[in-house]
């Protein structure tokens, strides 16, 4: 039977749900909530969309449907195949509430020994002994304990009030056993903690130095919690980026961008040693050949065509004209800045009259331009009605730099970063030269897709004739 074009319209939104069981702790940690139904027991089975993060969407959910405030410890994967379910263990933030016909609070150890099914016994089993472990010393799982919530709002307390708030509720957005985000709301704005782990500590020093080199053009830093790799931020007061269609939005935001890679330069020694990513063009020059070379073997590895295989010649090529173009970036005038890898709309708050630019995990050293390139390209892939207004976007970013650099530089710079910004962002991951990552079937593809990509920027560089001058 045919859909019919609304049938189907309705059919192609409908989001694929993914199943977690929920281990839902009271605030004690002496009990957990049940099923029960006909005398048997059963953990709580829920569906949340996918791809979607899973500590708001199942806190928001147990909220709405139980009436139970909680916080996500952490999820994990329970069966994989064929089809995947999860497990999510929470910690409710009331000590009694009334609950839904056919739920109850059960004492742990009575629940472990009653449960109907083996996996989900020793779910529980093993969730509890985590929530509930001691750690002498850093603990390295700090967000899966129960009461790590109440002993953060203690301190953001102490933090907010001699600044004139009260803290009230709090939203959780995003969090497992190492990462932690969350808003606080307080009887004036909002404060947001956010806390890192493995791979992204290194996004707590950087955050802690650009916010105060660069206050104007970050969230205020309130406080840190350095145990936790965590920081206490105001709220900015302004959507993100991708919320906002209007162009002046995202001039606004350009103009903000070229300002403050601006104010950049000269920091770049203290913004490396804070553990921004160096990819400073004679970096990546030094790159070239070795990713080059790996490329052509994992063509060579490719099973199927289309897509086109690069051969050795054309890759040869290549590097010649991806060495000709970061030379040929190299200016006094345009020298290396702050970077942002990851300049998403996302990550770009817009205000009345500043913008402020948040998640720094991403950040680099290298030419200012490739930034420019990477936030132009979620404007083309995202906004596609927008796209009319790239010039205008584009001359808001170049009017900051011809107020430091001759126009002419400006323009032939804007020639080769296209390229060399995909070169940039493919060897900064590293995913590249690391033998159990290339195992990964997705990244050898996701690599020699980027490779491609820039054999067509490069050949669109050979059509134009550009040369470097002497």
């Amino acid at each position: 039977m045919e859909l019919s074009a609304k049938g189907q319209a309705q059919a192609e939104v409908v989001p694929e749900k993914d199943t977690y069981w929920l281990i839902v702790f009271n605030q004690p940690g002496t009990a957990v909530l049940l099923n029960t139904r006909d005398g048997e027991y059963e953990l709580p089975l829920v569906k949340i969309p996918r791809f979607t993060r899973p500590a708001e969407e199942i806190t928001t959910l147990v909220q709405d449907q139980w009436h139970i405030p909680s916080v996500l410890l952490y999820s994990s994967i329970v069966e994989p195949r064929p089809e995947a379910v999860y497990s999510a263990v929470l910690e409710a933030q009331v000590r009694v509430c009334s609950l839904p016909e056919g739920m109850d609070w059960f004492p742990v150890h009575h629940a472990i020994g009653h449960l109907l099914k083996n996996q989900e016994r020793k779910l529980l089993d093993s969730s509890y002994l985590k929530g509930t472990s001691k750690t002498s010393g850093e603990d390295p799982e700090p967000f899966s304990r129960l009461g790590w919530l109440r002993e953060l709002q203690n301190w953001v307390r102490g933090v907010v009030r001699p600044l004139g708030m009260e803290l009230k509720g709090f939203h959780q957005l995003n969090g497992c056993e190492t990462f932690s985000l969350v808003r606080f709301d307080t009887t004036h704005k909002p404060v947001w903690f956010k806390a890192v782990g493995k791979p992204n500590l290194h996004e707590f020093p950087i955050t802690v130095a650009l916010a105060e080199l660069f206050p104007e053009y970050l969230p205020s830093l309130l406080a840190t919690r350095p145990a936790c790799h965590g920081w206490l931020m105001a709220d900015a007061g302004g959507p993100p980026l991708n919320e906002l269609e209007e162009p002046s939005a995202w001039e606004q935001a350009a103009t903000a961008l070229a300002g403050l890679q601006i104010e950049s330069v000269g920091t770049t020694a203290n913004l490396l040693a804070a553990g921004c990513r160096d990819l400073r063009l004679d970096t990546l020059l030094e790159l070239v050949d070795p990713f080059l070379e790996v490329i052509a073997d994992l063509m060579q590895q490719q099973t199927k065509v289309p897509p086109l295989i690069l051969s050795r010649y054309e890759l040869s090529e290549l590097a010649v004209t991806l060495k000709n173009g970061l030379c040929c970036l190299h200016s006094p005038s345009i020298p290396d800045t702050l970077g942002h890898s990851d300049s998403n709309p996302g990550n770009i708050l817009v205000g009345s009259d500043h913008c402020v630019f948040i998640d720094w995990a991403e950040a680099h050293i290298s030419h200012p331009f490739l930034t420019f390139e990477y936030f132009v390209s979620h404007l083309r892939k995202d906004f596609p009605a927008a796209v009319r207004f790239e010039d205008a976007i584009r001359s808001s970013y170049v009017r900051q730099w011809e107020s430091v650099a001759a126009p002419e530089h400006v323009a032939e710079a804007f020639l080769f970063s296209p390229l060399v910004a995909v070169f940039a962002y493919s060897v900064a991951g590293n995913s590249w030269r690391d033998p159990e990552r290339l195992k990964i079937p997705q990244v050898p593809g996701y690599l020699r897709s980027l490779t491609r990509r820039m054999k067509r920027e490069a050949d669109l560089l050979q059509r134009r004739r550009v040369e470097c001058p002497n």
